[in-house]
């Protein structure tokens, strides 16, 4: 309770404070603003600040039937936007970020599953976005495929080629 009053008193005595801005010109011509008064400044108000209502939404007498979507069947597009293909990482860590583009979206219970260097690699995952951790060095190849709940390939990307360096030491 003791620290409800205090942020209040606290509330209180702010309040009044950030009320006033100040302007005035020094001897060099420029420009100043503040929140405590100066010899020759001028006090300047401020316009009411702006607020928007958004207009009332009228309720309809029936509500539509919801509309339930068909679980997609095939994906048109799938492909691998990051890295781009024949890109070289230099990267101590081995690390890759993965950025797969859908379309139409990922559906609910779809997942993701890359193929690296012609193997799955991990668990199917259900987002576009993945990392990839302690990547050798060497030439690698990547793909990505829309896999279904029941395990069914819905479709996959173009492989591409990605090169892992280690950083460069003597420049």
């Amino acid at each position: 309770m003791r620290n409800g009053w205090l942020l209040l008193g606290f509330c209180l005595a702010i309040n009044p404070l950030h009320a006033e801005i100040f302007k005035w010109t020094d001897s060099n011509g420029d420009v100043h603003f503040s929140d405590k008064p100066h010899p020759g400044a001028v006090e300047i108000e401020l316009p009411k600040v702006q607020t928007y209502s958004a207009p009332k939404v009228p309720v309809a007498e029936k509500s539509p039937e919801p509309i339930t979507k068909a679980p997609v069947e095939a994906y048109e597009k799938i492909s691998i936007v990051q890295p781009e293909n024949q890109l070289t990482i230099r990267n101590t860590e081995g690390y890759v970020s993965i950025i797969v583009e859908l379309e139409p979206a990922l559906q609910k219970g779809d997942k993701i599953q890359l193929i690296f260097d012609g193997a799955p690699l991990g668990k199917p995952q259900p987002t576009t976005v993945i990392a990839l951790r302690d990547i050798n060095r060497g030439s690698h190849t990547i793909a990505a495929q829309v896999v279904s709940p029941k395990g069914k390939v819905l479709n996959t990307s173009s492989t591409i080629t990605i090169f892992m360096m280690p950083p460069r030491t003597n420049m």
